[in-house]
């Protein structure tokens, strides 16, 4: 029987490849990714003609700039806004890949080898790409459903082009940021294996702690076997720290471009809620199940959201529990021996000079505070419009 989180990763990966996402091939067999003339044809090929298309549905014959001059109200504007804010981001993103393709590349075939020397990570982040898979085809599914509905009275042939070109920007902006995802995750599982191996080797050292004979072998003999075992989890923990700020470097204006996306798709999201049942617009008439789609939909989307952003936020806890559990130094019997001693030090200062915070090209810190401070704006920001919405139906 086929292996359902092997099948969803190739999936991911043949669609991305289709989209013209991954301008790379990957051998399945190691893992490793390799730069390839056909796959670089192929990717330029299809982000040339997304690029084509939205130029001729868009921009050459004018629509968009009619949509614009026709709009009467707040939401039909604020909608037209979003949708230049996606299709920006996905361009900016993809032409960052472009750029960044060979780092892309030397990361993607590090991770893979530190999965392939440490199968148990792969059984740690199993649950969490079915998770993000499940929740993000539902998402973008129910999605789809409301944009057709909503459109479904006057759907013509221009229309439903107009609607394809939309999805697929949407689909790329979601391959994308499952990528990430997938990466983010699997550093998260070589931590967790880190922080546990780093408590094992804690509590052996505490054991050894309370050694009183110190004279012969056994206590020398092993205080250096942690030292050995500290040294190696130190380099895996470097290497690790060293993949954070390479992806964090590579995929800032990807990062970027999501924060912005899923900013304003969250206002959208409340305003549409609001707006469908206010102007009735939404296609599905006044009734439950109209709401309960909506309500469904929105549920998803920010279920989604939260998959994406909470993945990092957990893979610092780890780190942060790292810290608290090589502070637990101090509750130690006796000093151990000195090379064990200098493998702590040495491995604590290691931790110590890393950077703890990261920032957006230089806009904002991510972490949980900004976070939190993203939803009330959008919540304040999603009330203004309602109440401004209000106002003129009056």
């Amino acid at each position: 029987m086929a292996d359902p989180v092997e099948l969803i990763l190739r999936f991911a990966y043949w669609y991305g490849r289709l989209l013209g996402v991954f301008n790379f091939e990957v051998d399945w067999r190691t893992g490793q990714a390799r730069i390839t003339r056909r796959a670089t044809i192929c990717a330029a090929f299809h982000n040339g003609v997304l690029i084509s298309l939205l130029y001729v549905q868009k921009f050459n014959d004018g629509s968009l700039k009619v949509a614009w001059s026709n709009a009467q109200y707040l939401h039909e504007y604020f909608f037209l806004l979003i949708t230049l804010v996606r299709y920006w981001a996905v361009l900016l993103t993809l032409l960052s890949r472009w750029r960044q393709r060979g780092r892309i590349l030397r990361l993607w075939n590090q991770l893979a080898r530190m999965a392939f020397e440490r199968p148990k990570v792969m059984r740690l982040y199993r649950r969490g790409i079915v998770v993000k898979f499940v929740i993000g085809v539902i998402s973008d599914t129910m999605h789809t459903v409301l944009d057709f509905s909503a459109q479904r009275r006057e759907l013509t042939l221009g229309l439903a082009v107009d609607l394809f070109v939309w999805y697929t920007y949407s689909t790329i902006f979601n391959i994308i940021v499952a990528q990430y995802f997938f990466a983010q995750l699997l550093v998260h599982g070589h931590y967790v294996l880190l922080h546990g191996d780093i408590k094992k080797l804690i509590g052996q050292a505490y054991g050894v702690s309370c050694i009183r004979n110190r004279r012969g072998g056994v206590f020398a003999t092993k205080c250096c076997s942690l030292a050995d075992q500290l040294e190696i989890l130190a380099q895996r923990q470097a290497k690790l720290q060293g993949i954070c700020f390479e992806m964090g470097t590579i995929f800032q204006i990807q990062t970027l471009s999501v924060s912005l996306v899923y900013y304003l798709s969250t206002m959208a999201t409340i305003y549409y809620a609001f707006c469908s049942v206010l102007y009735n617009s939404t296609g599905l008439g006044p009734s439950y199940w109209g709401f309960l789609l909506i309500a469904i939909s929105t549920i998803f989307f920010y279920a989604d959201n939260f998959i994406t952003l909470n993945i990092g936020f957990l893979t610092k806890d780890e780190l942060d529990g790292i810290h608290k559990v090589l502070a637990e130094r101090t509750l130690f019997c006796q000093e151990l021996d000195e090379r064990l001693e200098a493998a702590f030090d040495s491995f604590q200062l290691q931790l110590a000079q890393l950077p703890r915070e990261f920032y957006i090209l230089g806009l904002y810190k991510v972490e949980r505070g900004t976070f939190m401070a993203m939803i009330n704006s959008v919540i304040t920001h999603s009330l203004v419009l309602v109440q401004w919405e209000l106002q003129q139906k009056q």
